[in-house]
């Protein structure tokens, strides 16, 4: 299989994972919901958060080790059987790594969270202790496994065994689903079950992709003298901190504020921020679909220093991405309750409300997507950098301060909505110093034709609302109506001529690599 061809199966195979996990999500959110109630839901994201440190350690070393391997492998296609051995060794010392690593995180942090569950320092129910117990004990488990086999799935990104993955993805989603099904019409305590349930559904298939990685590539092999290197340790946490600071602030913005959430208010209300959460990731999947194809195209202008071009292509990820997420977000804004009444029968009181605010934070963000890809293609990032993860690392504070000061869930919303804004105003900022990206010219080609039209399409689209009752009905015609206005005023007034031909190349050119 050529290069080429292997990209793009593994571009179809990722957007198919991601939909049909999407799809599913749909159904299983509302059935663990009714299965577990809103107190257990929202202790499971609780519990889940003490385990969140070693999904942030995974993440920072897993991303390093990936690195390394994939350049060792092209060293290979020049060097051989040198670049082959040199793969190896980073092998070897990963799996050290990632052997010793969660021990001592195990050994350190099982007994600061069985402290904290047992000894009321989070919002547990009595009755729910020991249930909370062994859910942190599964995730612990999973944690555990799920780390020392990091090195084995960084082997198959590297050598880009993305469909497969896929497929392991595909058959753990649906075993899920018809799991989450049993639940729904079995109904009784499933909390810890279900812990159970999902560490073998992450531990299962962690396995099998070790046992497979062993089986398929030659760098998977254990040598003794390879184990242990304090130049390719300090290589690797070298790479591992420069990320830190980013996957360190996205900790605290979903464990963190859990565990916060938690502490002032209800199990409850931690419900609502992980229903919340769910319908703004599946948002960022939308919008995410369309964008990556304009990435390449920007990056290769940038370093052609056709810089009109990138500019262009920059204005034109801000406005799609936005477009995007309003054909899910504008109907949702208007029928939020109605659509939460529908999906998960009986929401948590708080959830509708924050679907709402995290939805308009996400629009918010993609206001300057743009900005941030043409920052990353030119190279010059340390100064945004720093500046952008101190204003997302003040979400965790202005949120810990709302609540000791007795604000409810909503002020969490707020947050991130003001979080956002900081954000845009950085990007903005550094792509007019570096990149030379008009800020007038943002704000006439993109800020305030998305504005008008967003604007014009929730009034037309609130009609409904003064004519008829709440039902699934009125949800239909209410998108029937917003779309209607929607798709073709975007499409001829919102993106440019150079846009809408871009777009058409674009499809054409999958269209055309899928009929190949």
């Amino acid at each position: 299989m050529t290069e080429n061809r292997r990209i793009f199966l593994n571009i179809i195979a990722t957007y198919g994972r991601s939909l049909f996990a999407l799809a599913c999500g749909l159904f299983t959110g509302r059935w663990l919901l009714m299965s577990l109630g809103e107190v257990d839901y929202g202790l499971i994201s609780v519990v889940g958060a003490l385990t969140g440190f070693i999904g942030f350690i995974s993440g920072l070393i897993a991303a390093a080790v990936g690195r390394f391997y994939t350049f060792s492998i092209g060293q290979a296609r020049v060097m051989g059987a040198a670049g082959l051995e040199e793969c190896r060794k980073w092998f070897n010392t990963a799996f050290l790594l990632h052997s010793v690593i969660p021990l001592a995180m195990l050994i350190i942090g099982y007994p600061i969270g069985d402290y904290a569950i047992r000894h009321a320092w989070l919002n547990i129910p009595p009755d729910r202790v020991e249930a909370c117990l062994w859910v942190f004990r599964f995730s612990c488990l999973s944690g555990f496994l799920g780390l020392v086999t990091v090195p084995f799935n960084a082997m198959y990104g590297a050598k880009q065994y993305i469909a497969e993955l896929t497929v392991y993805s595909f058959v753990t989603t649906t075993l899920n689903v018809c799991f989450l099904y049993y639940m729904v019409t079995h109904p009784g305590d499933w909390l810890a079950r279900y812990a159970l349930w999902g560490a073998l559904l992450a531990i299962a298939p962690n396995l099998i992709i070790t046992i497979r990685a062993y089986q398929l590539f030659p760098e998977c092999r254990f040598r003794r003298a390879y184990l242990w290197s304090w130049s390719r340790t300090k290589a690797l946490f070298a790479y591992a901190a420069a990320q830190s600071l980013d996957i360190f602030v996205t900790l605290l913005r979903h464990q963190g504020i859990a565990i916060l959430v938690n502490k002032y208010l209800t199990p409850a209300h931690n419900a609502a921020i992980t229903i919340a959460n769910t319908v703004t990731t599946h948002c960022y999947t939308l919008a995410g679909c369309m964008t990556g194809a304009f990435a390449p195209a920007l990056t290769s202008a940038c370093g052609a220093h056709d810089y009109k071009r990138m500019h262009t292509l920059a204005f034109g990820i801000c406005k799609i991405g936005i477009l995007l997420i309003f054909i899910f977000a504008l109907p949702m804004l208007l029928e939020v309750h109605e659509v939460m009444r529908l999906w998960l029968k009986e929401p948590p009181a708080y959830a509708p409300g924050l679907c709402a605010l995290f939805l308009i934070a996400a629009i918010i963000e993609r206001f300057a997507w743009g900005h941030s890809i043409a920052l990353n293609a030119n190279g010059k990032l340390f100064a945004c950098q720093g500046l952008l993860c101190f204003v997302n690392l003040l979400l965790f504070p202005l949120a810990w301060i709302a609540l000791a000061c007795g604000y409810d869930v909503y002020a969490v919303g707020a947050v991130h909505i003001l979080m956002m804004i900081g954000n845009v105003a950085v990007r903005v900022y550094y792509a007019r110093k570096l990149v030379n990206m008009g800020i007038r010219h943002w704000l006439f080609s993109v800020v305030l034709p998305l504005l008008t039209l967003a604007s014009i399409c929730l009034l037309v689209g609130a009609v409904p609302r003064f004519l008829l009752e709440p039902s699934f009905w009125r949800v239909c015609l209410t998108t029937l109506i917003i779309e209607v206005v929607y798709l073709p005023a975007a499409w001829f007034t919102v993106l440019s001529k150079e846009e809408r031909g871009f777009i058409r190349e674009k499809l054409l050119m999958m269209w055309n690599k899928l009929r190949a």
